[in-house]
């Protein structure tokens, strides 16, 4: 029985790559800057459909730098749909399709207590519960692991389990901000020719997040160091330039505040009267091009709906 349930769900992880494979290979290049940012970033109750704001179907987030937890490294994740099915049943699907929960399957290097070397990579999955109205990282943990943990191990698996979500929420709530820091390279223009066969094997579609915003705030951050002298301060020490954390922020707007979308507040500087003159602080995210599409929507691109009132177009 054993054996069947590691050939099951060692099938459910081939499907999980084979669906990222078929729709485009969209793989998300996070500068390691601007991803040590979101590492560090916070967030209270997420508005579940928030997710549905993904701007690509299935990607592959990939890590600059992994990230650890007990006894291993995370390398990414691949994020997938999941829909309750007949008896209870979860069925992985598409996330362009009805979807109820949004998957994610981590790629994960198992390391020796001891030396710390690489001993084998595992995958790791879980489940963010999104067709909740509103949830924290705590009720994403007690969702993926409620009904699959021996109750003797409950505490250390709860324990992975946030070290796993609490920086990939963090990254996908990023990622569904409409103030992202995103740039797509450029794509093939359809050909007049006869088209000729896709190649499985092609390679990644990279998109870049957090390229332009990332570099600024890291060599700000340098420049301006952590402590300076001071008179003020009874200790005789007073706080440098510095910025404080970046979060997220639910914003209402359109007729009588009705509609709602969620921002990413970028780390913000204090004591600007301390950085050296000409330094730009760099305290908001600066413009992008708009996303640029597939023409031969071979990529996995989700299309982009603008919201419309009385008042004209939404962003």
């Amino acid at each position: 029985m054993h054996q069947i349930v590691d050939i099951v769900t060692l099938a459910e992880q081939v499907g999980v790559w084979k669906m990222w494979a078929s729709r485009g290979r969209v793989t998300y290049d996070f500068n390691e800057h601007f991803a040590a940012e979101l590492y560090r970033s916070s967030s209270d109750k997420i508005p579940g459909s928030i997710f549905r704001h993904l701007p690509h179907i299935n990607p592959l987030v990939v890590l600059p730098d992994p990230w650890p937890i007990s006894g291993g490294l995370v390398r990414g994740f691949y994020v997938y749909g999941v829909r309750k099915v007949e008896n209870g049943l979860l069925q992985k699907v598409f996330t362009d399709d009805n979807w109820d929960y949004l998957g994610l399957l981590f790629v994960v290097d198992l390391l020796d207590d001891e030396t710390g070397e690489v001993l084998s990579q595992t995958h790791v999955e879980a489940m963010l519960p999104t067709s909740r109205d509103r949830f924290t990282l705590k009720d994403a943990v007690q969702f993926s692991t409620v009904e699959e943990v021996d109750p003797r191990v409950q505490g250390k698996v709860s324990e992975i389990c946030t070290e796993l979500l609490r920086p990939a929420m963090s990254m996908l709530l990023y990622l569904c901000c409409d103030n992202r820091d995103m740039a797509e390279p450029p794509v093939a223009q359809p050909s007049v020719h006869r088209r000729a066969k896709v190649k499985r094997d092609r390679a990644p579609f990279f998109v870049e997040v957090g390229w332009r915003l990332g570099p600024k705030l890291h060599a700000l951050r340098r420049q301006a160091g952590r402590v300076q002298d001071g008179e003020s301060i009874p200790s005789g020490v007073e706080q440098a330039p510095h910025q404080r954390s970046g979060h997220f922020k639910r914003v209402l707007f359109g007729p009588k505040r009705s509609q709602e979308t969620t921002k990413f507040i970028a780390p913000y500087w204090v004591r600007l009267d301390l950085l050296p003159d000409g330094e730009d602080p760099i305290t908001t995210v600066v413009a992008v091009e708009e996303q640029r599409h597939d023409p031969l929507r071979r990529r996995g691109l989700k299309t982009i709906v603008r919201r419309t009132s009385a008042r004209g177009p939404q962003p």
